[in-house]
């Protein structure tokens, strides 16, 4: 069978991330998406014997908001960015008391997008957007991004007035199971281009969560399957999808990368 896909998970939030990656080696391609920089940093180096897994530079908005980060962070972020090839999760929140900070995430966005740009992009990067997909978009049209980079929604959320400018712009979305369990993620995760659509299981969910390969593995072919069965088309067939366009956007990037220099 063809390996499973997750382009959206936190593998390093995980205690025992190096256990699980080994555990599900030959089973799973992924993408580790960390939430900051200095977690980028840390995956990288536990993750690096582990071909199938790459490693995303993220700094997100949560964090932004809460004030869990600082100018340290956005530096070491806007510094790492030039050799990163996989953006994995930036962007705005303004849902509930997220909105009260919503200049701070903007000034920050923007600096990131920034230097994503004077690293001559050609990155791929995930984006995070809740109750903000004009202000994101106004930024991404500001800078070039989606013009200039690969770029994924991941568990989009938007309106469909948000979703046919996001297909304008050429956009990815990776689409798990809680997407799919609202009734606007269904309608949408079903109106996905077959040639934009990926799988993420964006677990586990927090920090030190316990979590294990064969848990892994079962919610990504959940996802699959509940995708397959969303769009009308076989388990195979979506696998077969699903593959072809990770393999698309992971080309030349993170483990491929890495690959393609060892043969």
């Amino acid at each position: 069978m063809e390996k499973l896909y997750d382009m959206h998970c936190h593998l390093d939030f995980a205690d025992n991330a190096k256990d699980i990656a080994a555990e599900a080696d030959g089973r799973i391609v992924a993408i580790d998406a960390t939430v900051v920089p200095s977690s980028y940093v840390s995956a990288t180096e536990r993750l690096e014997l582990f071909p199938d897994i790459s490693v995303g530079l993220g700094l997100h908005p949560w964090w932004v908001a809460e004030g869990r980060v600082g100018e340290a962070d956005v530096d070491r972020f806007c510094h790492l960015a030039g050799d990163a090839s996989i953006i994995s999760e930036i962007g705005l929140d303004f849902h509930g008391k997220r909105a009260q900070t919503r200049t701070h995430q903007l000034e920050v966005l923007a600096r990131l997008l920034q230097a994503i740009d004077d690293a001559g992009g050609d990155k791929l990067i995930f984006f995070h957007a809740v109750k903000s997909y004009d202000a994101l978009f106004d930024l991404l049209e500001r800078f070039g991004t989606a013009e200039r980079n690969q770029c994924v929604f991941h568990w989009f959320s938007g309106s469909r007035d948000d979703f046919g400018r996001a297909l304008a712009m050429g956009m990815h979305f990776s689409v798990g199971m809680r997407m799919m369990a609202t009734n606007a993620g269904a309608l949408f995760a079903a109106s996905i281009p077959d040639d934009k659509v990926l799988i993420e299981t964006d677990s586990p969910a927090r920090e030190g969560m316990p979590w294990s390969a064969d848990a892994w593995v079962q919610e990504t072919e959940n996802a699959t399957r509940a995708l397959a069965e969303l769009r009308g088309v076989s388990f195979a067939a979506m696998l077969e999808t699903v593959a072809t366009n990770s393999k698309r956007l992971l080309q030349g990037r993170g483990a491929l990368a890495t690959n393609q220099q060892q043969l």
